[in-house]
């Protein structure tokens, strides 16, 4: 395992791959990108992490020896981190995180003074500064470390609560809805207050920070066990967080998973609904995610862009686009304007408020939408193998007659249309070393098994 160095952030193997003395010397690279970027030498920074034990000793080792002004928030999902970067008119912002990985990793986020992750180009800029060595970083004696973690939290919640707006909190208010969270020892514990705000009971599971339970991850294997606890509780629904809380899954009330292909188009069809004139509005998703979206936003005559993998990717197309709604469906985020992130606990909002004006239950929702069946695997493979299996797989797909299309050049991914409504999704993971995504999409159950099926068979084979 070495390092994993992307537009998605920096992880590692903490002790291992990610050392103290390499975040400092990342910390320092982003400090200079910062410096270089902004023409200033005293920059502000907002820093905070997620509740991994690693992530206290980086934010010492970080704040103990860059010279800049630090506005430390703390333990913090990552939307109230990019959220504070706006919210204290910041320089730029650094989020202890691995995310999705499990406890043993960490990493890092970098932001940009808008909030959002820096995108490829950017990323590129800091990685570059790392791999130089470059010298002369040194602790310094004066400087400003201002604690900020009450103001970042309280700030970021009203944020969200206007998004929301007050109209569907009072109807989540009226609604009565009973839940199961789990945010698993994450920063999403931050929910049950947020939930208990606007009225929901909320049935906290694995709250203290720091004691993960199940896997970091929420999918519906790592999700499956809170069956039982919806039932007992008689809740309507449970929210399970990854460690960050910027992806929320939700396990409905009939145990199946509301995917995040289809939360989002549950609140695409919810925005598009509401738009004055919905044909000239635009929703951005990634390359992977379900044609379930599309569907939804083609009924309305919108516009669909998709974008590789990487919420960088999603945010810079929307801004561009002016999109009302984005997301990536591969995983379980939606992006709402003016934020500029996925956020589990603002997805959560909106499923809420949606089921409140609907006055209906979230199964019973996802039950009208039209069914798709997308089914995900992960295959080992030889880092040198890489460009020849992406050739392989094009030249076996294209002699079939099918299109092919390519977003992110040969590192990036490959998205093989199969049908009008059925595709099968091919990409290195930048999050995971050795792993390849493979994915495959239809309304129609068989067709999506035999698509992954024969996408399996065919990898192997260009694997060798």
């Amino acid at each position: 395992m070495a390092l994993i160095e992307s537009f998605s952030g920096i992880r590692g193997i903490y002790g291992k791959d990610l050392t103290e003395s390499i975040a400092v010397k990342y910390a320092w690279a982003y400090l200079a990108f910062l410096r270089n970027k902004t023409k200033k030498k005293n920059v502000s920074i907002v820093i905070g992490m997620d509740t991994r034990a690693s992530g206290a000793k980086i934010s010492d080792a970080v704040m103990g020896i860059l010279d800049c002004n630090f506005l430390d928030v703390g333990i913090a999902p990552t939307p109230a981190i990019e959220f504070a970067v706006r919210h204290f008119e910041a320089d730029g912002g650094i989020i202890i995180t691995a995310s999705h990985n499990e406890p043993y990793w960490n990493g890092f986020k970098f932001l940009g003074n808008d909030g959002a992750v820096l995108n490829e180009n950017e990323m590129s800029q800091v990685i570059q500064n790392f791999r130089s060595h470059l010298k002369n970083f040194h602790k310094v004696q004066e400087r400003k470390i201002l604690e900020k973690n009450a103001e970042a939290i309280g700030g970021y919640i009203k944020f969200i609560l206007g998004i929301v707006g007050k109209e569907s909190i009072e109807k989540i208010k009226e609604s009565k809805q009973k839940i199961v969270i789990d945010p698993n020892g994450g920063t999403g514990a931050i929910a049950k207050k947020i939930l208990e705000q606007v009225g929901v009971e909320a049935v906290g599971i694995s709250m203290p920070y720091g004691e993960f339970k199940r896997k970091i991850e929420p999918t519906e294997d790592s999700l499956f066990y809170l069956k039982n606890i919806i039932d007992e509780n008689n809740a309507d629904f449970a929210a399970g967080f990854d460690c960050d809380a910027d992806r929320a899954e939700i396990l409905m009330k009939n145990w199946q998973l509301l995917s995040g292909s289809y939360t989002l188009a549950l609140i695409a069809d919810e925005f598009l609904s509401n738009a004055k004139n919905p044909q000239s509005q635009t929703v951005v998703v990634n390359d992977a995610t379900s044609g379930i979206v599309r569907e939804i936003v083609q009924k309305y005559k919108a516009k669909v862009k998709e974008v590789e993998v990487g919420e960088t990717n999603v945010v810079v197309e929307m801004q561009k686009s002016k999109a009302i709604i984005g997301g990536e469906g591969s995983s379980g985020g939606v992006i709402i304007p003016p934020s500029k992130c996925r956020d589990g606990m603002l997805t959560l909002l909106f499923a809420l408020s949606i089921a409140a004006k609907k006055e209906k239950m979230l199964h019973d929702l996802a039950g009208e939408l039209p069914r798709y069946y997308t089914l995900r695997n992960k295959a080992e493979f030889k880092k040198k193998n890489h460009d020849n299996i992406k050739r392989r797989l094009k030249s076996y797909y294209s002699g079939k007659g099918f299109e092919l299309k390519e977003n992110g050049g040969i590192k990036g991914s490959l998205k093989v249309i199969t049908g009008k409504s059925s595709f099968v999704w091919f990409r290195a993971s930048k999050t995971e070393e050795g792993i390849f995504r493979i994915i495959s999409d239809s309304n129609n159950k068989a067709e999506a098994e035999n698509l992954m099926e024969e996408a399996v068979k065919i990898f192997n084979e260009a694997n060798g």
